[in-house]
């Protein structure tokens, strides 16, 4: 089995380092990599561009001061993004907008130059299943809410051309319902609707709240899928075109050095697959992998020559979408990167990448992890306290658990030896007085066995309540150790990668929240912490 790509690297191990010379625990690094991002400036045009998709959002001083800071020379920017999910998806998304924050500050105070964060909107997706479920915790417990499946003319159609459907009033409406109660529910309940509207594009949806949640920060926010960014990026996809042969060898032969160092490829690559999606209907349409052939490029609905495409690329560039491996290429193309912020999974696909920023003639940027959190409400932190453990602990399986927090008391036997202890003498005495009691008078057998099924009922009786009792308790141990669980790890998946933000934000508020995440975003170890709301 290949080993963790991600745990090597963190780790600063030297195959993991070989492979991607990025070191995120050291401070220097850190500075190379500002100096580096430093000489170059953002694409022309680019700021405009931003400013006019900033003027769709929420206002934000803090997102204008750093718009206008984008354009000096020496400015930098943190990148991080994520796919558009359904209430901003899983937590681990606004982790990642507060690391990039976090990161951006800092660089800014160690530099003396602006550096900014930017949330890149995976708007090129097609996905719809991984984007249409959102799952909330709040006191009753795990509540699910998902949108109705895509269309099948929708399918691989990207999300910067969908609509939400009319059934998201009816999930805004339900997470009303299921947050009322908690301290912040109402703020939380209108923000969440205020962005999440019928016909609305899922990725206007998602940018709109997740800038309102960092207007304080000001948090940039990129959508990759409009005519000016697809413009600026034309020529990032045409070089992927002209130079197939030379991404796909250097690709296979990363591919061998992964494989040699004991890991694997995050992406899996094939010699005939472009790093290009294609739209043959227009930006609207379904997008496929460009299969290179002896013939052209093929999709599924036709093979088209390396001409026709470069010539669509040059009229209508929003046809044409990047994949994972390309993405990168456009953003440190565009944006003069100092850092990009990621997942494990994210930092394990950039080992793949030092060879293309070569051949295309550019600087890696640092790659650094995301933080990682554990949110701990003030109920969970009172069931841990009672069960005896830290939240770390939870990390370990729930057998392991249940054997450290429920076990049977010290001073209580087993329910036979008990039994003995309680019975076994008066049995004893009884059966050696009867003899002598029926030689006085054989009545007296009867009252003798009386007496011991008598006591044999009392003692069971007892027992069995007292058994009841202790079972009850352990019950009530399983059942806190189980809302822990449910709370941190639930299916033994940890809390980030399951929840959405507005169970939280409602006990605490959502300003509250997102100035706990920047705070605890601030080291740069990888390591999971806890926060406490």
């Amino acid at each position: 089995m290949p080993a963790d790509f991600f745990a090597a690297f963190v780790a600063g191990e030297r195959a993991a380092a070989a492979l991607l010379p990025a070191r995120p625990l050291d401070e220097g690094a850190w500075d190379d990599a500002v100096r580096r991002a430093s000489r170059r400036r953002i694409a022309g045009g680019l700021v405009d561009e931003l400013r006019r998709q900033a003027s769709d959002l929420p206002p934000s001083s803090a997102r204008e001061r750093h718009l206008d800071a984008l354009g000096d020379s020496g400015a930098t920017v943190v990148v991080t993004g994520q796919q558009t999910g359904l209430f901003l998806g899983p937590l681990y998304t606004l982790h990642k907008a507060a690391t990039a924050v976090a990161r951006a500050r800092w660089l800014s105070e160690r530099s003396g130059r602006p550096c900014i964060p930017v949330f890149w909107l995976q708007t090129e997706d097609h996905d719809w299943a991984e984007v249409s479920r959102a799952e909330v915790l709040v006191p009753s417990g795990r509540r699910a809410f998902d949108l109705p499946p895509e269309p099948p003319e929708e399918a691989r159609v990207s999300m910067a051309e969908r609509r939400l459907p009319p059934e998201v009033v009816a999930l805004t409406a339900g997470l009303a319902d299921v947050l009322d109660g908690l301290p912040a529910a109402s703020d939380v309940a209108e923000l969440v609707a205020r962005h999440y509207r019928s016909g609305r594009p899922p990725g206007a949806a998602f940018a709109g709240l997740l800038s309102e949640l960092f207007a304080e920060e000001g948090l940039v926010v990129l959508d990759p899928r409009t005519p000016a960014v697809m413009h600026l990026a034309a020529g990032v996809l045409r070089r992927a075109l002209e130079e197939h042969q030379a991404i796909a060898r250097a690709l296979g032969e990363r591919a061998t050095e992964l494989a040699a160092a004991g890991f694997a490829e995050q992406v899996h690559t094939r010699p005939e697959a472009s790093l290009v999606f294609f739209h043959p209907r227009g930006p609207g349409g379904p997008r496929h992998r460009l299969l290179r052939t002896h013939a052209g490029y093929a999709t599924p609905e036709g093979t088209f020559s390396r001409s026709e495409l470069l010539a669509r690329l040059e009229t209508e560039p929003l046809s044409f979408s990047t994949s994972a491996l390309l993405r990168p290429l456009v953003q440190d193309t565009l944006l003069p990167t100092a850092a990009y912020v990621g997942g494990p999974a994210e930092c394990a696909y950039c080992a793949q990448l030092p060879p293309l920023h070569a051949l295309f003639g550019l600087e890696l940027p640092m790659i650094a992890p995301r933080a990682r959190f554990r949110l701990l409400d003030e109920a969970t932190r009172r069931r841990l306290a009672q069960l005896g453990l830290r939240p770390e602990d939870t990390d370990r399986p729930r057998e392991e658990l249940i054997a450290r927090v429920v076990h049977r008391p010290g001073w209580l036997p087993s329910h036979s030896a008990l039994r003995e202890r309680l019975l076994g003498p008066l049995e004893r005495e009884l059966d050696g007085l009867l003899p002598h009691a029926v030689a006085l008078d054989p009545k007296l057998e009867r009252n003798v066995r009386k007496t011991r099924v008598h006591a044999q009922r009392g003692v069971e009786r007892f027992l069995g309540r007292l058994e009841r009792t202790v079972l009850a308790r352990d019950r009530a141990v399983e059942e806190r150790l189980d809302r822990v669980l449910t709370t941190l790890r639930p299916g033994g998946i940890p809390q980030e990668r399951v929840y959405a933000f507005p169970g939280f934000a409602a006990r605490v508020g959502p300003r509250a929240l997102v100035e706990a995440l920047v705070a605890g975003a601030g080291p740069l170890s990888p390591a999971v912490r806890s926060i406490e709301l």
